[in-house]
């Protein structure tokens, strides 16, 4: 409604993001014998400062209801872990969810529907790995593309939520401690001031 999204072009070369899922999964029914999709998300600026490369790799997938969405969400999730609670998805432009996001035109999407643009973790897998680079996403703190004070969140089709981790700040290679609770179109750019 406010318009597509622009490019962001300056993210500060270096910075990593990452959000590391949690031992048990917040829909229980998805793992009645307990447990959780396994994994990591990392979110790595580009080495021209033009969007971020995220790199996910998950094992322990559920066995039925996939292909499985995934998005940047708006919100942390809190302490006890409850991931309605990380509310929608990262939306600066106030698109909405529907309709669908159409990946041929990725600046019209959410910012934060991931697997709108770059697909879903498909049906019949335990583990998967993908890496992309994500024209619309942020490490720059001002803006509101930031993706660092915000969660990724786990779904099946009809949007219940099984896992949802925090993303959090590496320094160095090392990894801070305020990790995750247990539980291209040139149509615009985006600077930071």
């Amino acid at each position: 409604k406010l318009g597509d999204a622009p490019q962001v072009i300056d993210n500060p070369i270096g910075v990593v993001y990452k959000a590391v899922l949690p031992e048990s999964a917040f829909f229980k029914p998805a793992y009645p014998e307990g447990g959780n999709i396994k994994g990591e998300v990392t979110a790595v600026a580009n080495d021209d400062g033009l969007g971020v490369r995220f790199t996910i790799k998950l094992s322990n997938l559920p066995k039925i209801g996939a292909p499985l969405p995934y998005h940047i969400h708006d919100k942390p999730v809190p302490e006890n872990g409850n991931c309605t609670a990380t509310a929608a998805h990262l939306d600066p432009y106030l698109r909405g969810q529907e309709p669908p996001c159409d990946a041929s035109e990725p600046e019209t999407c959410e910012v934060g529907d991931l697997s709108g643009k770059h697909g879903d973790i498909p049906a019949d897998q335990d583990t998967w790995e993908t890496s992309y680079l994500e024209l619309y996403a942020s490490t720059v703190e001002t803006i509101s593309h930031f993706l660092g004070n915000r969660s990724i969140v786990f779904h099946y089709p009809n949007k219940t939520r099984i896992t949802c981790a925090n993303f959090f700040k590496v320094e160095g290679g090392a990894e801070l401690p305020d990790i995750s609770s247990g539980t291209s179109n040139t149509k615009g750019t985006v600077t930071s001031t």
